[in-house]
């Protein structure tokens, strides 16, 4: 039998991000978990407000502790 639109909605593939926007000399970066569809609206709402953005999945081992950001409510 074939998943159903609402079964495949719920698997939700999670990874990491590495995040990084830029204003004038200021930049911030992260690292975040997040589903690839809320990385598209991240990037595109960060993008309306800085000069350089980037938002890029990575690998687990790539990912620096001391800058992850917990995202858990």
């Amino acid at each position: 039998m074939g998943q159903t639109g609402q079964d495949r909605q719920s698997v939700e593939v999670v990874k990491y991000y590495y995040v990084m926007c830029q204003k004038g000399s200021i930049v911030h970066r992260a690292y975040v978990q997040l589903d690839p569809e809320s990385a598209d609206i991240l990037h595109d709402s960060l993008e309306s407000r800085y000069d350089l953005v980037q938002v890029c999945d990575v690998k687990p081992e790539e990912v620096d502790p001391e800058l992850v950001l917990d995202n858990r409510p």
